[in-house]
């Protein structure tokens, strides 16, 4: 596994939690789930992330899809209506 830096966008309850919109991020794991579980260690989300909506790139994607140094990565949490 290489180490690879990639650019973080948290939105919503996510960017409370982190007290930050975007972070430059580094790491070593090679999916977006692996990246999800790394982060949550970090922050404790306390989000299933059945629940939550995974984008590379300004594209969603699956939790299995692969990260690339210089991504851009999302994690869109639920959104209630009102």
């Amino acid at each position: 596994m290489s180490q690879k830096v990639v650019c973080l966008k948290y939105f919503s309850r996510f960017a409370e939690l982190t007290g930050k919109t975007t972070e430059e991020y580094s790491t070593r794991v090679s999916s977006v789930e692996e990246l999800w579980y790394e982060l949550d260690k970090q922050y404790s989300f306390g989000q299933p992330i059945s629940t939550v909506r995974p984008a590379i790139n300004h594209q969603f994607c699956d939790w299995q899809s692969s990260i690339n140094d210089g991504d851009l990565i999302g994690f869109i949490p639920p959104v209630s209506g009102g």
